[in-house]
């Protein structure tokens, strides 16, 4: 029995791409099951930190708790209303980071409500912050939503609870009264410098599972002090002391050496908005945790995000870091366009960003560029100064470059949602109705660009280009791990599989390549503007994509893994009498 069940639902897509989409490959089972020679192709479901972090600090208070992260999971209604009624909690806490959660967590909260009609319900998570009066108004199954930063605000809740008090009188809530919403008021924020650490039940049912734990994520600080007008962490409700709060380094420190020693961490995703913080206090923050690790000797490598404006695009304080055990980080380069980048209050020029990106580069430091190719108001003269960048800064030289072919998302809270005076109806979702249907279509707001052109070549883009993204993220390493398979045991007969993955590598390789025609075509031909140019450029795109197929698979891609399948395939390898 635990006092709380918390709850991360899994995703469901809506129809419009998310900037927050996990893209989790396989669930922990399956991934128990790979071959460990071929689990570096994929993605297993990892630490949902916001729950870790409100688990953590409900135990600290002497309550005990279950907690599970649903993401890369289907569990059935039944599942979830055996698991409440056998813990027979509470309190139930559903975490929404965001819109691809929605659809799911309103299911989780009447499965709960069917589980025990009288047990508490709150809603909170990101996706919650600027959406918690619109949940509340149109999910009565739940008793409050929370918004903001929630350790302190569940904690408040369940104490309430547990002594009989008004649990209305927690600050950080939305809740009905009646026909009414009502708000208790701001939430109060945790201590960053007195701050209980983030549970690690991921990690533990991990370990107890067989899989390896090499991988954790923390934060350094909280918040961002820049204006982005498609971010909504400048507008954090409950802050008052200032939009970016640092926690101490030697305590961030503490918790990695805890880490490795319980769990053998060897690579930490930072979780913070803007690693690299505000100004002078960012800068002597990095440093101070940078010279922290390397004075205690920790070994490992660490993933974090930060603005090119901040003090740290600079030779030294790179160069400590990548000691200290930088290996890559998100930059929030966003555009090569000046007009694009004046919109989006970035306070950078182009020059800073390519500046930024080849220092990078010259560090062999892994990038990861904040990138928006399209918003509400993008020419096609602002899509080639893009390319233009995207060339110079070489920043499409990666894994998967298709991923900078993407739209920025007026999400409530950001001032570019608040400028869409005339936002598009949300298209029909199948399995979205009701409370959930409501809700997305207020949260976010779809938009036209002006110039059909632009219009034009985003639908082809992104059609064509996620069909390439799917391959190479979803289907190439179920392929990979056939091949791989069947060189093993193949070997000594007729059949050579090491060729095929010869090709499949250097498809996969190509791909930076295959992206600059691809937006280079589509660009000259919006130019010309044929009056049939949607249509044409999908044709022409999907003819590009087959003659890239064919040069280095020598056939398509779904032919190719078809050959693989009858070769290498489980059933082949039975019938060829080497099967396990």
């Amino acid at each position: 029995m635990s006092d709380v069940v918390l709850l991360t639902p899994r995703e469901i897509a809506t129809g419009a791409l998310s900037l927050n989409n996990q893209n989790v490959t396989v669930t922990d089972e399956e991934y128990v099951k790979l071959d460990p020679a071929l689990r570096i192709f994929y993605e297993k479901v990892r630490e949902n930190l916001g729950l870790a972090c409100i688990t953590g600090y409900l135990r600290n208070a002497g309550h005990s708790v279950t907690s599970l992260n649903l993401h890369g999971r289907t569990p059935s209604d039944e599942a979830i209303i055996d698991l409440i009624r056998r813990e027979r909690p509470r309190f139930v806490g559903i975490s929404i980071m965001y819109d691809l959660h929605i659809i799911d967590a309103i299911r989780l909260i009447r499965c709960a409500r069917i589980a025990d009609p009288d047990v508490f319900i709150a809603i909170g998570g990101a996706f919650c912050t600027y959406n918690a009066k619109l949940i509340a108004e149109q999910v009565p199954e739940a008793d409050c939503v929370t918004f903001g930063e929630g350790e302190l605000t569940v904690v408040g809740i369940m104490d309430r609870l547990t002594s009989g008090a008004d649990w209305r009188e927690t600050p950080g809530l939305f809740y009905r009264d009646g026909d009414r919403v009502r708000s208790s008021g701001m939430p109060v924020l945790p201590d960053l410098a007195n701050l209980v650490w983030p549970a690690r039940d991921v990690l533990e049912y991990h370990r107890a599972a067989g899989i390896a734990t090499p991988v954790a994520s923390t934060f350094t600080s909280r918040g961002c002090h820049a204006k982005c007008t498609f971010c909504y962490a400048p507008r954090q409700p409950g802050v008052v002391d200032g939009f970016w709060r640092m926690r101490p380094p030697g305590d961030v420190v503490d918790e990695i050496e805890y880490l490795q020693r319980e769990f053998g961490t060897r690579f930490i995703w930072f979780n913070d908005d803007n690693f690299g913080g505000a100004f002078g206090d960012g800068f002597a923050h990095a440093v101070e945790f940078a010279e922290t690790v390397l004075s205690r000797g920790l070994k490992f490598q660490f993933h974090c995000e930060f603005r090119v404006d901040s003090g740290l695009i600079d030779h030294e304080a790179l160069d400590l870091l990548h000691r200290a055990g930088l290996s890559s980080a998100l930059l929030g380069i966003e555009s090569g366009s000046p007009g694009m980048l004046r919109r989006f209050k970035k306070g950078t020029t182009v020059a800073y960003n390519l500046d930024a990106a080849r220092m990078f580069k010259r560090k062999g430091l892994g990038l990861d560029p904040g990138w928006i190719m399209i918003e509400p108001r993008t020419t096609i003269d602002e899509l080639w100064e893009n390319l233009e960048f995207i060339v110079a800064a070489r920043i499409h030289e990666a894994d998967n470059p298709f991923f900078l072919i993407n739209r920025a998302i007026a999400l409530r809270g950001t001032e570019m949602y608040d400028k869409i005076d005339d936002p598009l109806p949300l298209a029909d979702i199948e399995g979205m109705e009701g409370a959930a249907y409501e809700i997305l279509r207020t949260a976010r707001r779809d938009y036209r660009v002006p110039d059909p052109r632009v219009e034009a070549l985003w639908s082809a883009w992104s059609e064509v280009g996620e069909e390439i993204s799917d391959r190479k993220e979803n289907v190439l390493p179920f392929v990979a791990q056939k091949i791989a398979l069947g060189a093993r045991r193949l070997r000594g007969t007729e059949h050579n599989p090491r060729a095929f993955l010869s090709r499949l590598r250097a498809w996969r390789n190509g791909l930076p390549e295959l992206f600059l025609a691809f937006i280079n075509y589509g660009l000259v031909l919006a130019e010309t503007d044929p009056p049939d140019l949607l249509t044409r450029l999908t044709a022409d795109l999907r003819e590009l994509v087959a003659d890239y197929d064919a040069e280095h698979l020598g056939e398509s891609f779904e032919d190719f893994g078809e050959r693989v399948e009858r070769i290498c395939g489980a059933e082949a390898l039975v019938a060829a009498g080497v099967g396990r």
